[in-house]
């Protein structure tokens, strides 16, 4: 299974940020449940900007290109900047244009589970966002998306993402399984 950071958020170390709490728990519930995980982690990637109109590769375009055509389920986290997406993860699945003339064309034949983190309730509009990337890239969306909302996770446990969450991604993985 893929799990896509979406920002360049850090999420090498568990400890440094609710977003990377986030991902850890997605990390330690695929480890739990036996699945095995390739990362892309923006943060560590040297994706440069699409320019359609002059499209330069390099090593870490094919190497994400490879990786998202190949892997049949994915999860896909992005916190919420401005009602959105990140940016970077706007341009990085952008360069999936590239598959276009391929005999199974971007995402065909994918599934993709999607979180999103957020300053209170809005991560719904992140899920929208990439629910529309997904099905434009011929994406099959899980019917089971997970909009974290921060401010109320903190408040129940500061230091741990809550069990509250820990479930959702559980039964998301799970879905991803069958």
């Amino acid at each position: 299974m893929l799990l896509f950071n979406g920002s360049l958020h850090p999420v090498t170390d568990r400890s440094g940020s609710f977003y990377a709490k986030v991902y850890h728990a997605v990390l330690d519930q695929c480890e739990e449940l036996g699945i095995p995980v390739t990362q892309v982690d923006l943060s560590q990637t040297n994706l440069p900007f699409l320019d359609p109109f002059n499209i330069e590769k390099n090593e870490a375009v094919d190497e994400f290109l490879k990786t998202f055509t190949e892997e049949e389920k994915q999860i896909w986290i992005s916190p919420l900047y401005h009602g959105t997406i990140t940016g970077v993860m706007k341009n990085a699945l952008d360069w999936l244009e590239l598959t276009s003339r391929n005999d199974a064309p971007y995402l065909s034949g994918k599934t993709v589970g999607l979180i999103s983190t957020a300053e209170g309730s809005f991560g719904v509009q992140g899920i929208n966002t990439m629910i529309s990337i997904a099905h434009t890239l011929r994406a099959s969306v899980l019917p089971y998306s997970i909009p974290v909302n921060k401010q109320e996770a903190i408040l129940r446990d500061p230091n741990e993402l809550t069990e509250h969450y820990q479930n959702k991604i559980k039964l998301m993985l799970e879905l991803l399984k069958e």
